[in-house]
């Protein structure tokens, strides 16, 4: 088992942002951005270079709130289950993982089946067959078939969370 941080920066000045994401992009591309209050010209900037950022205390960025505290909530839930099963590899074409709770670090591969019977984290892009039959699901990209509680939820190009029969998008 491999231990995971999300790095998140505190945002407060718009040129350091602007001198930070052109030099190092490809060093910071999957970080998280917090911003202490709304500011439109960040918020531009950040989602024209396809960036994730929330907006603290903010009734417009509520979802966002939402949805951290729920992760937060589903990662304290998992830990405390014994058949959590980590996957740190690709899933590839012709492999079959069936599992009551996973979490994918890496690809799921085109030809590749899952199938998750409560909780799921896939961390990286699906473009294989998964379903989820359980009450939660994080998923960064999608561009395969995912069958959420007998749903296919299509593509997907940003965090997004199934939770219950609620979809919250980053």
């Amino acid at each position: 088992m491999k231990q995971k941080t999300i790095r998140v920066f505190e945002v407060e000045d718009f040129e350091k942002l602007k001198n930070v994401v052109e030099s190092k992009y490809e060093l910071i591309k999957n970080y998280y951005f917090m911003l202490k209050e709304l500011n439109k010209e960040i918020q531009e900037y950040l989602k024209s270079k396809d960036l994730n950022y929330f907006v603290l205390n903010s009734d417009e960025n509520f979802s966002v709130k939402q949805v951290v505290k729920v992760i937060e909530k589903e990662i304290r839930e998992i830990k405390k289950v014994d058949d959590i099963k980590i996957f740190d590899k690709i899933i590839r074409n012709g492999e079959e993982i069936e599992v009551n709770n996973g979490v994918f670090l890496k690809k799921i591969n085109p030809g590749a089946k899952v199938k998750v019977y409560n909780k799921a984290f896939i961390l990286d892009e699906n473009r294989g067959d998964v379903i989820v039959e359980g009450n939660f699901l994080f998923v960064r990209k999608n561009s395969g078939n995912i069958v959420y509680n007998s749903e296919e939820i299509g593509e997907i190009q940003k965090d997004t969370v199934f939770y219950g029969d609620k979809r919250l998008e980053l």
